[in-house]
């Protein structure tokens, strides 16, 4: 990089989360290339144990962690522009950077990507107090009102986004499947025996554990299956309180796991019967597209966002419906030609889906956002 004053700082700092990791981890190749297309500078802001691979040319700040939506994040905005001072700014997740009000960055424009509206639902989708909707309703309407631009996985969030912040310009960007996900799968890997149900994701109330856990215990008498529950692990004490004793009472017919090395993570998901997403809200919905990529059957709440993530590879079921759900469990567990026919649905939804998909267009719409600034 030259001396020059960096044209975009972009905070990479969750690459190894779950859902927001995939954003940042498939967007970052876009935004080096438009930004080395366009003799634009790139620095991205980084925690010492999680630094991407990146070019020569992408500038890493090095940040100490520190958690979402807190004090302790903000102060790390604080100090990345306070030190680096970028022409932009982008905020991979909702929370404003009040560093940005400072008269010292007026002139910085901000960028933001909004997954999900789900921390301004009601308490019984969200799990969130009164006083943390309130928060976030802040932050969505600054974001609204001072962001150059929001950037949203689907239609369905932009709605929900827009009725909160009216003025708010959002583009929408769906996050295109992981092409990993297509590469053939080593069966061997998978830690656990067919025939079995996966649901992969956290415990948060808003992911309706609970609705998946009750409908699988009025079918268990029926079925061989097991219901494995990946990518939690200790996060069933943190997430819903309902789901450990509900999970405990189904004894050794649910099998919980944390998080999993990915090829290990694809065999899972690769030999299951049925992935099942029973969320109550979601932004977009990776998990169940990544399961028609690797052809398995998926079930899924009938939400607006899955519907427009998922499209006809999916069967859907009312979210709150304990009864349909485990009506639809127990027939597809048991018609092995009814799953395959769902699961060739599925893998033709998601390779339609995924044909010149990517996360190129957000890259180049901040790209003519600066140039217009006269860079």
């Amino acid at each position: 990089m030259t001396d020059r004053r960096v044209d975009l700082l972009f905070d990479a700092r969750h690459i190894r989360q779950s859902g927001i990791g995939t954003y940042i981890a498939t967007l970052l190749p876009s935004l080096e290339q438009t930004f080395a297309e366009r003799g634009l500078s790139l620095a991205i802001l980084a925690n010492r144990h999680a630094v991407p691979d990146v070019s020569q040319d992408t500038a890493v700040i090095p940040a100490e962690p520190a958690v979402m939506y807190t004090g302790a994040e903000q102060r790390v905005w604080n100090r990345a522009l306070s030190t680096v001072r970028p022409r932009a700014f982008w905020v991979p997740h909702y929370p404003f950077p009040l560093a940005m009000l400072r008269p010292r960055n007026r002139g910085t424009r901000l960028f933001i990507a909004v997954h999900d509206t789900m921390h301004v639902r009601p308490r019984e989708i969200s799990g969130q107090s009164a006083a943390r909707r309130a928060y976030a309703r802040t932050m969505f309407r600054l974001d609204g009102r001072l962001a150059t631009l929001i950037f949203t996985p689907s239609e369905a969030t932009t709605a929900t986004l827009t009725e909160i912040s009216p003025g708010a310009r959002v583009m929408v960007a769906p996050i295109p499947v992981d092409e990993e996900w297509f590469a053939p799968v080593d069966a061997g890997l998978s830690p656990v025996s067919a025939p079995y149900l996966l649901y992969v994701g956290n415990a948060k109330w808003h992911k309706n554990l609970p609705l998946l856990l009750m409908a699988f215990g009025d079918i268990a008498g029926d079925v061989p299956h097991k219901l494995v529950i990946a990518g939690s692990g200790e996060t069933l004490r943190g997430g819903d309180e309902r789901v450990p004793a509900l999970a405990a009472g189904l004894g050794d017919r649910v099998e919980v796991m944390g998080r999993l090395d990915f090829p290990v993570l694809r065999s899972l998901v690769a030999g299951a019967d049925l992935l099942v997403m029973p969320s109550l809200h979601e932004g977009a919905g990776l998990p169940p597209i990544e399961a028609m990529a690797s052809h398995t059957a998926v079930v899924a709440s009938d939400i607006p966002s899955l519907r427009e993530t998922c499209g006809d590879g999916a069967d859907y079921f009312e979210p709150t419906d304990r009864a349909e759900l485990a009506a639809l469990l127990r027939s597809l567990c048991r018609d092995e030609d009814a799953r395959a026919k769902l699961a060739a649905r599925g893998w033709a939804h998601v390779t339609a889906r995924q044909a010149g998909l990517s996360l190129a267009p957000a890259a180049e719409a901040v790209a003519e956002e600066l140039a217009a600034d006269g860079s």
